[in-house]
């Protein structure tokens, strides 16, 4: 704008008066533009926002002329911004059909601009009433948010507050919180914030002065239907908005965009600087460029404008180019020589790293606008080319934005260790842009593609134990540095790495040495110290097997921030820095390109932009599949989409003819995208053919990062005609609609060229599972019911559901304090594989997934992700009259930051009555127990005998005959981050990790069985008698009788042979915050013909890839394809609770726990 177009005005609560003129806008053509659409007038320091109508004209002042003006034409149909030209006084702005908020064709609105005088601006106003297009105060909320988040530099204030409550560690970080933010509002910039009202743009002020109690009248002349702001602002007259936040105390910050982009968020007019050159300079500089990184993805356009700025610069040995803590204006390339980099660390200036040809420094100055991070020296004649700020912001800022990780960075990082951070060091902040920024990292120099990995030997069983040391570290540092690599990175890293001897004493690493090094301690133990300043070296830690350290010098150029010694003969292996980056980082970048590469093949992602598309590869899974493995499974339920990156796979459907194979997928196919819009179940199965290796991203992965995918395609609709059922079906399953099922719907994902992939359909036989072993160990727990009296037991049982006492849920075994309880009921008559019906004690709400009640919460935890649960009890079938209800029950509840799990597998005539009972006593006489949170083996302990006298009277108490029947228990605790088991019998307690580099099985409990030397040893001192009735097969009777046969030496109930035990075996484990694992507390029906290892091998990536509910479904069938392999018609009840701890899947709100259960509903 031009300098005539100025006039002034004091701001009110401001000592500093500002320039300000008037514009008048007039509109010209609305077409059917729907009213309340907004016109915001944005100066990069200041918004002005006003309504439209037509045939209207709109004065606006107090707007700075010494600004360039930016328009926001924004409205319920969508927004389009530009800039004001000076000169020009007609504008277009065209908007796009929107049918949904009544725009059916494309229009256009035009307005003139006119421009006042400093006279003009002087001028007042006359409001017009209220009109009903007008914004609600919801709108003029956002309106007034929308100029907070401008006017404040939102994202790096938090990230500055996190990033010192690292290094100060308060006592209390919420309180600390509260005070740092509440010192940001008292340091903030007030905002002025225009408001609309009908056709006025009023100021609200703030804070309300004399002045703005009075209204100046309008000149005499000015047209109705024109407005114009008032000069002083009258608080009343907005009486519904909030008050603005607090005048200012201090300066404004200043934002990382604003010293990128220039003082008002745009980019100034580029003139590009030319210093002449000889075409042999030229040459020498364009082969510099090529090996570096900020000039390797720039066009030749864009080069050549870079080559001419760039100005020659020679200096001599001993030259100090750059001093810490000073402005830099200039970047410089170092086409020949060496030169040092020094930072100052604990008050003296050592030597961080070394910079050579084709490296650059001095750019963190201009695209952080920080001071400079490191002095350097030449240490020889060296050649330099220097880059002036302008040229860099205008052609270089948004590579160095984009920069991977192998730049500069010469400042230290702030470590929890409490190592010294000068203040005038440059630490890297977050540049704002869609994806977010990997770890920052040291140079990796000039990368050699023909640099040959080194391999150290080593045995299968040294190679094994480092493997298993990086795989289950409690260290989080090494998941976080190898935790990504894939399985071939992995084995080079194994083979790179070698063992190191360290005597008594020695340091490993010292303070403030470089360091070229990374260690995980092999065996022994070392001691860390910390030097703060003059004072004495303080010891801060003690690392043992499995810790690492000195990750620092990998990751930056920076000295080392502790000193550590071996406290005895210990060893460790090592990792140099060279082969790190070659093996870790490279590889990342390059995985990173293919996953990029693999994303821009799925047509489904078209719309995404490049950023878009770079988000959602880094947050790409990777998953393997042997042959013949199930990628998906026909009619499961789960929300991922997959990428084929090796191998082939094949999709078929079920029919009366067994499978049918419909499909084939080759390398970079996809399939199952469909997932990331709706959760129906799948409609064909994909499996592997040969050795497959799949990327795979998650619906919720998908919403976390680029929020609804159907909002995205509706970005470019037209090209996304084969997804419009899909897309329809998600809207109205988040409205909980109704969804039809298409059977041959799946067919139709999938980026298969129909020509090309589709075949005639064929028949698939698929490898069989060989269960011929199971028949040498098969053992059923008890004799089939068809050997007792039929008609009297059954009488029995009716007689007994007519006994509330028997089938009701006790009053007086309530858990007082759980959040939520649940357990499982009796209902007679029940068939095979139905379900249990499940009683539930809560406050929470239920809500309906498909056939599952579902329910979540919020309670404490020190696991840092949410812990899912699923629970499947199901009838099994002993004989074609078994009268007994289904004999295994369980128990699920949540206390403070305690949740107890439960089982109880029935046995016997009566076993139904003994579970149900002791699903209700157990947990009451746990939580009542005065070990409670203190002992738990105590409290178990406790808690299992006097569930067990409970019983026994309860039992004589209503003529229930409990000699042979009785129940197995097994109960699982966890407290804040500590498993707790206790079990008796057989009803067994899996621990696993389903993370992907540590599957593995931590614990599985053992049965108690009578042939067990401890256990036989007590039975027979008790008078008991152990017999061998089969191979492997031993029972309990009573001495010289046949009666009564028990399976195991410990049990509730079962109180006809003396010796029988109820003190459970009791086990704990220590779980870290971010471990991924699980446990499966199950019935018999689960483990009788499935081991713990077994269990953990079907279940964990299973886990990893369909969750909870599909998982224990899952475990489910495979158990009873298992039952009826070896025994036929019979098969056992079966009850599992798979508890899923650090999921990757997001709940809703503040929720971090969740449970599925599918009850019991009547016919």
């Amino acid at each position: 704008f031009h300098p005539q177009w100025l006039g002034k005005r004091a701001r009110i609560g401001r000592s500093t008066s500002r320039l300000s003129f008037l514009m008048e806008v007039t509109v010209v053509e609305t077409g059917d533009l729907p009213s309340g659409t907004f016109i915001s007038f944005h100066t990069g320091s200041v918004r002005r926002h006003a309504q439209i109508e037509k045939d209207k004209s709109i004065s606006l002042s107090h707007v700075s002329g010494s600004e360039p003006v930016r328009i926001d034409v924004m409205s319920q149909v969508g927004s389009h911004t530009f800039n004001v030209v000076p000169g020009q006084d007609l504008y277009e702005v065209p908007i796009k059909p929107n049918p949904g908020a009544g725009v059916d064709s494309d229009l256009k609105l035009k307005f003139q601009i006119k421009y006042g005088t400093g006279k003009d601006a002087q001028q007042t106003h006359v409001t017009e009433p209220c009109q009903p297009g007008s914004p609600s105060k919801k709108l003029q909320t956002a309106l007034m948010m929308r100029n907070y988040l401008d006017d404040h530099d939102v994202l790096r204030q938090m990230q500055d507050m996190l990033q010192e409550m690292v290094d100060s560690r308060p006592a209390d970080p919420i309180e600390y919180m509260i005070q740092r933010l509440e010192d940001v509002c008292r340091g903030g910039q007030a905002v002025d914030y225009d408001v609309a009202e009908g056709d006025a743009a009023e100021v609200v002020q703030e804070k309300p002065s004399k002045l703005s109690q009075e209204r100046k009248p309008s000149k005499e002349g000015k047209p109705a239907d024109s407005a114009s702001e008032t000069e002083s602002d009258d608080g009343n007259d907005e009486p519904d908005l909030p008050p603005p936040p607090p005048p200012s105390v201090g300066r404004k910050r200043g934002s990382v965009s604003e010293e990128a982009y220039g003082k008002f968020n745009e980019r100034k007019a580029y003139e590009p600087k030319v210093v002449p050159k000889t075409e042999e300079q030229k040459q020498r500089l364009m082969k510099v460029m090529e090996s570096c990184w900020m000039f390797k993805s720039h066009t030749p356009e864009n080069q050549r404008v870079i080559v001419d700025a760039l100005e020659e610069r020679i200096i001599e040995a001993g030259v100090r180019c750059v001093q810490q803590g000073d402005d830099g204006q200039v970047m410089w390339v170092i086409e020949q020589g060496e030169l040092e980099c020094l930072k100052m660390i604990g008050g003296e200036e050592k030597p961080v790293k070394i910079c050579r040809s084709g490296d650059i420094f001095g750019e963190l100055a201009l695209l952080y606008g920080c001071p400079r991070a490191a002095s350097v020296v030449s240490k020889e004649r060296c050649v330099l080319w220097e880059l002036d700020r302008e040229t860099f912001k205008a052609i270089c800022f948004e590579a160095a934005q984009k920069a991977p990780v192998e730049y500069e960075g010469f400042a230290a990082p702030k470590t929890s260790s409490g190592s010294h951070v000068d203040q005038g060091d440059a630490v890297r902040k977050t540049i704002s842009k869609p994806r977010r920024a990997g770890v920052s990292a040291g140079a990796l120099g000039v990368a050699s593609d023909d640099w040959i990995p080194p391999v150290y030997g080593k045995s299968q069983e040294e190679r094994d134990q480092l493997a298993n040391i990086i795989k289950t570290s409690h260290d989080s540092k090494l998941l976080m540095l190898f935790g990504s690599v894939n399985k071939e990175t992995f084995e080079k890293i194994v083979d790179a790495m070698f063992a190191k001897n360290i005597k008594a004493g020695e340091a490993v690493i010292e303070q403030g040495a470089e360091g070229d090094y990374f260690y995980i301690v092999k065996r022994g133990d070392f001691d860390i110290y910390v030097q703060k300043g003059h004072d004495p070296p303080k010891k801060v830690f003690q690392a043992g097997v499995g810790f690492a350290f000195g990750e620092l010098a990998l990751l930056y150029s920076c000295p080392r921030s502790a000193t550590i010694k071996a406290q005895q003969d210990s060893e460790v292996w090592c990792l140099d820095r060279t082969a790190f980056q070659n093996l870790v980082i490279r590889s990342a970048q390059s995985q990173f390109k293919e996953y990029c590469g693999f994303l821009s093949s799925v047509d489904l992602f078209h719309a995404l932009s490049d950023n878009e598309r770079a988000s959602l590869a880094e947050v790409l899974e990777e998953e393997e599949f042997d042959d013949d493995e199930a990628i998906v499974e026909q009619y499961e339920r789960d929300d991922k989409m997959f990428i084929l990156r090796s191998g082939n796979a094949c999709a078929c459907l079920k029919g009366e003819q067994g499978e049918v194979e419909v499909m084939q997928y080759k390398t970079g196919d996809y399939f199952g995208e469909i997932a990331l819009l709706s959760g129906e179940p799948r409609k064909a199965s994909v499996y592997a053919v040969g050795k497959v290796t799949c990327l795979y991203i998650t619906r919720d992965t998908f919403m976390r990062v680029l929020g609804s995918l159907h909002d995205v395609l509706e970005r470019s609709m037209g090209k996304y005609e084969k997804y419009q059922d899909a897309i329809k079906a998600s809207k109205e399953q988040a409205a909980n609609a109704a969804v039809a099922e298409d059977p041959e719907g799946d067919e139709n994902e999938g980026n298969h060229d129909s020509k090309k992939n589709k075949f005639a359909k064929k028949k698939r036989e698929r490898q069989t599972m060989d269960l011929s072993k199971l028949e040498q160990h098969k053992v059923v727990s008890e004799v089939p019911a068809d050997d007792a009296p039929v008609e009297t037991l059954a009488d029995k049982v009716a007689q007994d559901f007519n006994n509330p006492a028997l089938v009701t849920p006790s009053a007086s075994h309530t858990v007082k304090d759980a959040l939520i309880t649940m357990f499982g009921g009796l209902v007679p008559h029940q068939k095979f594989t139905m379900d249990k019906v499940i009683h539930v004690v809560s406050g929470l709400a239920a809500s309906r997934k498909n056939t599952e009640d579902f329910y979540s919460w919020q309670m404490p935890s020190k696991l840092k992700q949410p812990t899912e649960i699923s629970v499947v009890c199901q009838k099994g079938q002993k004989s074609a009259s078994d009268p007994t209800p289904n004999q295994d029950n369980f128990f699920i509840h949540h206390i403070g930051a305690v949740t107890m799990y439960g089982i109880c597998d029935g046995h016997g005539p009566f076993g139904h009555l003994v579970s149900f009972r002791l699903v209700q006593t157990l947990p009451f006489f746990l939580s009542n127990s005065p070990h409670f949170g203190k002992d738990w083996e105590q409290a178990l302990k406790q808690a299992f005998q006097q569930a067990q006298d409970d019983l026994s009277e309860f039992c004589g108490l209503h003529n229930v005959n409990i000699e042979a029947s009785g129940a197995a228990g097994s109960v699982l605790v966890l407290e804040e981050q500590t498993v707790h088991v206790a079990h008796i019998g057989d009803a067994r307690i899996m621990i696993g990790s389903w993370n992907k580099r540590d599957s593995r099985m931590i614990h599985c409990t053992k049965d108690h069985k009578p042939d067990l030397p401890e256990e036989k040893a007590r039975l027979h001192a008790a008078g008991s008698e152990v017999r061998e009735i089969d191979p492997g097969n031993h029972r309990i009777y009573l001495q010289g009788s046949n009666f009564p046969g028990l399976t195991m030496s410990r049990a509730f109930g079962d109180i006809a042979c003396a010796g029988v035990s109820r003190e459970p075996e009791y086990n704990q484990f220590l779980m870290q915050p971010t471990d991924q694992w699980y446990a499966i507390v199950a019935s018999d029906g689960i483990w009788e013909f499935i081991e713990g290892e077994e269990a953990c091998s079907l279940s964990s990536k299973k886990l990893r890839l369909k969750g909870t509910r599909e998982t224990v479904e899952f475990m489910v069938n495979a158990s009873r394809k298992r039952w009826a392999h070896v025994c036929g018609d019979y098969c056992d009840d079966i009850t599992a609770i798979l508890i899923q701890w650090n999921s990757a899947t997001a709940l809703e709100g503040d929720c971090n726990h969740s449970l599925t259960v599918r009850p019991w509903e009547a016919q």
